[in-house]
């Protein structure tokens, strides 16, 4: 990221291959800038009566990370990758080529290792002149170290990434080469879009001027997007640049921004319940307790006729069972701590931008039903309706499959939340969670002002007061940090429970 800020890049996305690794790294410690956006790149399989010379690539953009059925397909190709590469080395070997996989994995590591580290590394060890020789003399299809791989089918890749409210875009189609001639890119086009296909990437640093004046015809034509895309590999693609790919390529921001613009009509449209219920890994037998905690007080007041009641109620139920269930889990994984520590670690984990961040991992917002204002002020992403929202379907499978499917909920989905929290030990800033929730609201940023320190110097104690919404908070510490965490957490614990 900070390499495509320095590059001047406004928005950002990463497509690695049947990987989300990188993508995960990156949300979990999220810049300001550029904007980014997930994606990943998948290797699939034609449509029957478009035979390929190589694999078809789909790119997806802004799904779901933690879509089970994507993440399903994406573990398979890893570990269809894992059995292809020895395979493909054992070829090289007979070849004469003496590198071994210990020596790719030593150089590049073992988890996302392929054909482009192969071929680097025999290329650094002189065996061929370019990384581009490697592939067209042993490592391209039909060549003689080739190994075939799994493969999804095109149908399969775009569903799964519509499903994980994502938007599938046809990759580098000037790269496409069919083994029979007579096959059209533009039926071809037409076939992927019969499935669901959003988009074609057409500013791709291979594709020439009238390539792409071609592919953005056809885009125009069959109502699809146009993407792009540097294809920048780091060392593996010599010459190619991040962003502006050969020098040759430009993406404009007004691209990003019809993309983004896509994306918000594909998950308007993916909303089926199932799909959710996968998320949380629980079937309703009772969907309208589900519909429910779905229905927020904008909705009902514009649509009474829908939805009977707002998700309030259950949100008061769900808070109770959300507290129970979690102070259960910090027990027992943690049972030499006191009573304040728990609390204070309970009161992270359930807070609400720790509950939002949990409803982003099920893809909560996309589901939940909205008035036309708040859909417009995109309140699906504001923390306060996210985290109101999951209480509530916490309440909902409590009183669907009573105690014990909510506990089994709530500790698949906190497990690892509750791990790193406790690997951190008593480390959490609240700060930075109170600026979140009052930035939110349209508020300032809170502003701390030491009003006592009392004691010796070498023991002495810190009093600091905050104010925010013309309330005053206030918080005390051995150290001046200490006293402005106490303060936030103290103004959070009030202002949560006030729904502020």
């Amino acid at each position: 990221m900070s390499l495509a800020r320095e590059s001047g890049l406004r928005a950002i996305s990463i497509t690695d291959h049947d990987t989300l690794a990188g993508v995960k790294q990156i949300l979990n410690n999220l810049p300001k800038s550029p904007e980014f956006i997930a994606g990943v790149e998948i290797s699939c399989s034609p449509p029957r009566g478009f035979a390929s010379k190589g694999s078809i690539h789909l790119l997806g953009y802004g799904f779901n990370v933690y879509d089970k059925n994507l993440n399903a397909i994406l573990e398979k190709a890893r570990i269809s990758r894992e059995q292809r590469n020895p395979a493909i080395i054992e070829k090289l070997n007979r070849l004469g080529i003496p590198i071994t996989m210990a020596q790719v994995q030593e150089r590049f590591g073992a988890d996302q290792a392929g054909r482009p580290h192969i071929a680097e590394l025999m290329r650094e060890k002189g065996y061929v002149s370019s990384f581009k020789q490697a592939f067209d003399k042993y490592l391209a299809k039909n060549m003689p170290a080739y190994v075939d791989k799994f493969r999804i089918s095109c149908e399969k890749a775009i569903h799964a990434i519509l499903n994980a409210g994502g938007v599938p875009v046809l990759a580098h189609p000037g790269l496409i080469g069919f083994e029979d001639d007579s096959c059209d890119i533009g039926q071809f086009i037409d076939c992927l879009a019969g499935y669901g296909l959003c988009g074609i990437e057409v500013y791709y640093t291979d594709h020439d001027e009238d390539e792409i004046r071609y592919f953005s015809m056809l885009a125009n034509r069959k109502n699809l997007i146009a993407t792009g895309g540097s294809d920048f590999h780091g060392t593996f693609n010599a010459g190619v640049s991040i962003g502006t790919g050969k020098n040759n390529l430009h993406v404009s921001y007004s691209v990003f921004e019809a993309l983004k613009l896509r994306l918000d009509h594909v998950r308007a449209i993916y909303t089926d319940l199932s799909i959710l219920e996968e998320n949380l890994g629980y079937s309703f037998r009772d969907r309208s307790l589900l519909e429910t905690a779905l229905c927020h007080s904008s909705y009902l007041n514009e649509n009474r006729e829908n939805c009977s009641e707002n998700n309030e109620r259950f949100e008061f139920l769900g808070d109770a069972v959300l507290g129970l269930c979690v102070g259960h889990l910090l027990m027992k994984k943690s049972p030499l701590k006191n009573e304040g520590d728990l609390s204070k670690l309970r009161s992270a984990l359930v807070s609400e931008p720790g509950l939002a961040e949990v409803a982003r991992m099920i893809d909560l917002g996309r589901f939940i039903r909205l008035g036309k204002g708040e859909k417009l002020s995109r309140g699906f992403d504001k923390n306060s309706i996210l985290s109101d929202a999951f209480e509530a379907v916490v309440a909902a499978v409590y009183l669907d499959g009573e105690f014990d499917k909510a506990f089994g909920l709530i500790s698949d989905l906190f497990d690892e939340k509750i791990d790193k929290i406790l690997s951190k030990g008593s480390t959490i800033d609240y700060k930075s969670a109170l600026q979140e929730f009052a930035q939110e609201r349209g508020a300032g940023t809170p502003v701390y002002e030491l009003v006592h320190a009392t004691g010796p110097d070498h023991d002495k104690t810190f009093e600091i007061t905050l104010d925010l919404f013309d309330m005053e908070f206030r918080g005390v510490g051995k150290t001046k940090k200490a006293a402005e965490q106490n303060a936030a957490e103290n103004a959070l614990r009030i202002l949560e429970k006030n729904k502020v």
